[in-house]
Protein backbone atom coordinates (compact mmCIF):
# COMPACT_ATOMS: atom_id res chain seq x y z
CA UNK A 1 0.00 0.00 0.00
CA UNK A 2 1.73 3.32 -0.62
CA UNK A 3 0.15 6.20 1.61
CA UNK A 4 0.40 9.69 0.99
CA UNK A 5 -1.05 13.06 2.83
CA UNK A 6 -1.33 16.33 0.84
CA UNK A 7 -2.30 18.52 3.28
CA UNK A 8 -1.95 21.55 0.95
CA UNK A 9 -4.89 20.16 -1.00
CA UNK A 10 -6.69 18.57 1.40
CA UNK A 11 -6.32 15.40 0.41
CA UNK A 12 -5.01 11.67 1.34
CA UNK A 13 -4.24 9.41 -1.78
CA UNK A 14 -3.53 5.68 -1.27
CA UNK A 15 -2.74 2.88 -3.75
CA UNK A 16 -4.05 -0.23 -2.52
CA UNK A 17 -2.02 -2.78 -4.33
CA UNK A 18 -4.17 -5.89 -3.34
CA UNK A 19 -7.40 -4.17 -4.94
CA UNK A 20 -5.66 -2.70 -7.53
CA UNK A 21 -7.51 0.56 -6.58
CA UNK A 22 -6.37 4.33 -6.11
CA UNK A 23 -8.31 6.17 -3.19
CA UNK A 24 -8.42 9.63 -3.10
CA UNK A 25 -10.01 10.93 -0.11
CA UNK A 26 -10.91 14.75 0.54
CA UNK A 27 -10.85 16.21 4.18
CA UNK A 28 -12.53 18.89 3.44
CA UNK A 29 -13.28 21.31 0.42
CA UNK A 30 -10.33 22.16 -1.17
CA UNK A 31 -9.47 26.20 -2.95
CA UNK A 32 -9.21 25.86 -6.58
CA UNK A 33 -5.22 25.47 -6.63
CA UNK A 34 -5.49 22.83 -3.95
CA UNK A 35 -7.74 20.78 -6.12
CA UNK A 36 -6.15 21.34 -8.74
CA UNK A 37 -2.65 19.83 -7.34
CA UNK A 38 -3.97 17.55 -5.49
CA UNK A 39 -5.65 15.79 -8.98
CA UNK A 40 -2.24 16.11 -10.59
CA UNK A 41 -0.79 14.34 -7.71
CA UNK A 42 -3.02 11.70 -7.92
CA UNK A 43 -2.67 11.30 -12.12
CA UNK A 44 1.30 11.06 -11.07
CA UNK A 45 0.77 8.44 -8.80
CA UNK A 46 -1.21 6.51 -11.23
CA UNK A 47 0.95 7.28 -13.89
CA UNK A 48 3.87 5.55 -11.00
CA UNK A 49 1.84 2.30 -9.96
CA UNK A 50 0.21 2.13 -13.79
CA UNK A 51 -3.11 2.14 -11.91
CA UNK A 52 -6.20 2.33 -14.11
CA UNK A 53 -9.10 2.16 -11.26
CA UNK A 54 -9.52 5.41 -9.12
CA UNK A 55 -12.21 6.05 -5.87
CA UNK A 56 -12.66 9.43 -5.51
CA UNK A 57 -14.29 9.94 -2.40
CA UNK A 58 -16.15 13.67 -2.76
CA UNK A 59 -18.28 14.01 0.25
CA UNK A 60 -15.90 16.11 2.00
CA UNK A 61 -15.21 18.05 -0.60
CA UNK A 62 -18.53 18.27 -2.25
CA UNK A 63 -19.43 20.48 -5.25
CA UNK A 64 -16.52 22.92 -6.93
CA UNK A 65 -16.89 26.17 -8.34
CA UNK A 66 -17.54 26.30 -12.10
CA UNK A 67 -14.47 27.17 -13.49
CA UNK A 68 -13.06 23.57 -11.51
CA UNK A 69 -15.45 21.56 -12.85
CA UNK A 70 -15.35 22.58 -16.88
CA UNK A 71 -11.67 22.07 -15.55
CA UNK A 72 -12.02 19.00 -14.20
CA UNK A 73 -14.53 17.73 -17.71
CA UNK A 74 -13.02 19.22 -20.05
CA UNK A 75 -8.94 18.94 -19.39
CA UNK A 76 -8.43 16.77 -16.49
CA UNK A 77 -9.85 13.45 -17.84
CA UNK A 78 -8.74 14.19 -21.10
CA UNK A 79 -5.05 14.75 -19.94
CA UNK A 80 -5.55 11.29 -17.72
CA UNK A 81 -6.47 9.64 -21.12
CA UNK A 82 -3.33 10.73 -23.05
CA UNK A 83 -0.42 10.57 -20.12
CA UNK A 84 -1.90 6.93 -19.20
CA UNK A 85 -2.90 5.39 -22.58
CA UNK A 86 -5.39 2.73 -21.09
CA UNK A 87 -8.79 2.43 -19.99
CA UNK A 88 -9.53 3.93 -16.69
CA UNK A 89 -12.51 3.80 -14.62
CA UNK A 90 -13.45 6.20 -12.07
CA UNK A 91 -15.99 5.61 -9.05
CA UNK A 92 -17.13 8.74 -7.76
CA UNK A 93 -18.06 8.72 -4.03
CA UNK A 94 -20.74 11.56 -3.10
CA UNK A 95 -23.31 12.71 -0.69
CA UNK A 96 -27.35 12.27 -2.23
CA UNK A 97 -27.08 15.94 -2.42
CA UNK A 98 -24.01 15.66 -4.89
CA UNK A 99 -25.89 12.80 -6.43
CA UNK A 100 -28.55 14.83 -7.50
CA UNK A 101 -26.93 18.20 -8.31
CA UNK A 102 -25.09 15.78 -10.90
CA UNK A 103 -27.83 14.25 -12.17
CA UNK A 104 -29.71 17.49 -12.46
CA UNK A 105 -27.18 19.52 -13.62
CA UNK A 106 -24.96 17.07 -16.49
CA UNK A 107 -27.08 13.75 -16.48
CA UNK A 108 -24.96 10.48 -16.01
CA UNK A 109 -25.64 9.68 -19.68
CA UNK A 110 -23.10 12.73 -20.32
CA UNK A 111 -20.81 11.27 -17.82
CA UNK A 112 -20.65 7.82 -18.48
CA UNK A 113 -19.81 8.65 -22.04
CA UNK A 114 -17.11 11.89 -20.77
CA UNK A 115 -13.89 10.27 -22.93
CA UNK A 116 -13.14 7.21 -25.39
CA UNK A 117 -10.72 5.50 -22.51
CA UNK A 118 -12.81 6.91 -19.58
CA UNK A 119 -15.76 5.05 -17.53
CA UNK A 120 -16.72 6.83 -14.75
CA UNK A 121 -19.81 6.36 -12.58
CA UNK A 122 -21.23 7.79 -9.57
CA UNK A 123 -22.24 6.37 -5.96
CA UNK A 124 -23.35 7.44 -2.96
CA UNK A 125 -22.48 4.03 -1.06
CA UNK A 126 -18.73 3.64 -1.01
CA UNK A 127 -19.51 -0.28 -0.83
CA UNK A 128 -21.03 -0.11 -4.31
CA UNK A 129 -18.17 1.90 -5.80
CA UNK A 130 -15.66 -0.31 -4.95
CA UNK A 131 -17.53 -3.29 -6.13
CA UNK A 132 -18.24 -1.93 -9.41
CA UNK A 133 -14.12 -0.75 -9.84
CA UNK A 134 -13.61 -4.75 -8.85
CA UNK A 135 -16.38 -5.80 -11.46
CA UNK A 136 -14.54 -3.40 -14.28
CA UNK A 137 -11.53 -5.38 -13.51
CA UNK A 138 -13.09 -8.79 -13.82
CA UNK A 139 -14.60 -7.69 -17.11
CA UNK A 140 -11.64 -6.26 -19.06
Amino acid sequence: MIERDLLESQLQLTYRKDLDVLFLRWFKVPDSEGLRQGYMKALELAEEVGGSYWMFDLRSRGKVSEQDETWLLEEYFPMVEERLGQQNYFANLVMPSHYNYIEDSFGFEYLINLGKLTQLAVFTSEQEAVAWLLKSRADR
